[in-house]
């Protein structure tokens, strides 16, 4: 979903820089605008869209981790 701002909306936010706080009116929710640039970055850390599950990534890492020496990585890659 999409909404265009007014132009004193966007003078307003250009105003503001890097984030915004817009409030609901009717519910008094508050929101945070921010440029699509910083949302993209901020998706990346935080969506992860990989096809492992965290006990799979576990074995892997442990696999790995195995391999460095002979030490017993098991009790650190516990998934909860």
């Amino acid at each position: 979903m999409s909404i265009e701002l007014t132009t004193e909306q966007a003078q307003a936010i250009a105003a503001e820089g890097e984030q915004v706080v817009v409030i609901d009116p009717t519910t008094k929710q508050a929101y945070r605008l921010i440029r699509e640039e910083v949302f993209k970055k901020v998706q990346a850390l935080l969506y992860d869209d990989s096809p492992w599950t965290p006990g799979e990534t576990g074995v892997l890492a442990g696999q790995v981790f195995g391999r460095l020496d002979d030490t017993d990585y098991s009790e650190y890659l516990d998934t909860p």
